[in-house]
């Protein structure tokens, strides 16, 4: 074979073998999606019910833990208190689960489901499952659930920046990416039987970023706000996989509600704290939310003492250590936790007023740079 064509043809599988291990494979998330999604991973085993992981046992984790001798206990203490009872059996099957009311606040939705926890967790598995929706983040023990960042694109055309990038890597038009993320929170409800279910979006898109001299830069992924919709377009759909009719959805969801919550955030020289104009049970409710949507792992929370335990996580700070290639084109799915630094969310019933501060790992206030930011980000998400 002559040494030129031998050469074509290494390079020619070398190129094939190189396609096939960087560019993801890209599918539609859900079907009715009006853009396509490009997945970071499909979903996998990890969303299966073990076969030893039955309603026995989960009911045997849910027992009701002994509490403190101040009369609390943390969350994670109603899961870890009480052994597993190894139960027998297959994976669960579980029924429909149609009596599901909306109650909503402002722009916040959430569910109120006539079930148990550990039914709607499953269900829950079970919908991101059939959506090919990896989960990066899965804990039962706090009821939370994190997907991974879900990315579509749309073509634009160029301007005098996008342009010249076109002309580097050909076409004329540029492929602008967004990335959504989205948490589900579950909660005991306040009516024995019923659990709630908050789901919170996380939104990135890429931004492109022009030089001193003019010259496009490197594009950057850049935090957007949430976005309302999103959310409500997923609780929909979440409704019609566990039961509901799909009009019965829509009609609960876009039902309106009175004002908008208000929140003030009181700055000191010596004291930062945040304000909310709601009695403590509102009040505690929203700051979840707000701490949803605001990026921070709550790890753990300890209703009794108004305290969530919480660790921030910014994407951007993963983006800053990247290459070019990396914020190109964000396929990665090595977005990690900050594990440095826990911090005490501490809500104080004052009045028909709720008092939010930061405290640090003595329970001592926090008044440092870091707990002004989270103060804002939650004040942000709130007022």
């Amino acid at each position: 074979m002559p040494v030129r064509l031998t050469k074509a043809l290494s390079l020619l599988v070398a190129l094939v073998l190189t396609a096939c291990g960087v560019v993801p494979k890209v599918e539609r998330v859900l079907p009715d999606r009006k853009v396509e999604y490009k997945k970071e991973k499909q979903a996998e085993v990890d969303l299966e019910v073990p076969p030893d992981l039955t309603k026995t046992s989960i009911e045997d984790v849910r027992a009701v833990p002994d509490v403190t001798p101040a009369g609390t206990a943390t969350y994670s203490d109603y899961v870890t208190e009480r052994k597993p009872a190894g139960g027998t059996g297959g994976a669960r099957v579980l029924p429909p689960i149609e009596n599901i009311t909306v109650k909503r606040d402002g722009d916040q939705r959430w569910l109120v489901v006539r079930a148990p926890v550990e039914d709607v967790w499953f269900k829950a598995l079970s919908f991101w499952e059939q959506n090919h929706i990896r989960l990066l983040e899965q804990d039962p023990v706090v009821g939370i659930m994190r997907t991974s960042w879900i990315e579509h694109r749309a073509d634009i055309q160029p301007d005098s920046i996008t342009g010249k990038i076109s002309k580097v890597f050909g076409g004329g038009t540029h492929s602008v990416a967004t990335r959504e993320q989205y948490r589900v929170r579950l909660e005991e409800g306040e009516e024995p039987g019923t659990t709630e279910l908050f789901l919170t979006h996380r939104g990135m898109e890429e931004k492109l970023v022009a030089d001193s001299g003019g010259d496009a830069g490197q594009p950057v992924w850049v935090i957007r706000p949430p976005d309302h919709e999103l959310e409500a377009e997923m609780l929909r759909r979440m409704m019609v996989f566990f039961g509901v009719q799909d009009q019965q959805a829509k009609r609960d969801l876009a039902r309106k509600s009175g004002g908008k919550l208000r929140s003030r955030l009181l700055q000191g020289t010596d004291k930062w704290e945040l304000r909310i104009r709601e009695e403590f049970p509102r009040a505690w409710r929203i700051t979840g939310m707000a701490l949803d949507r605001g990026g921070f792992a709550v790890e753990d929370r300890d209703r009794g003492k108004g305290i969530y335990y919480v660790r921030y996580n910014d994407p951007t700070r993963e983006q800053e250590k990247k290459g070019f290639l990396s914020k190109l084109v964000f396929w990665g799915s090595d977005e990690k936790i900050d594990k440095e630094t826990q911090y005490r969310v501490s809500l104080r019933a004052e009045g028909g007023a709720t008092r939010v501060m930061v405290l640090d790992s003595n329970g001592e206030r926090d008044n440092s740079v870091t707990a002004r930011r989270i103060l804002t980000l939650l004040h942000e998400q709130i007022k």
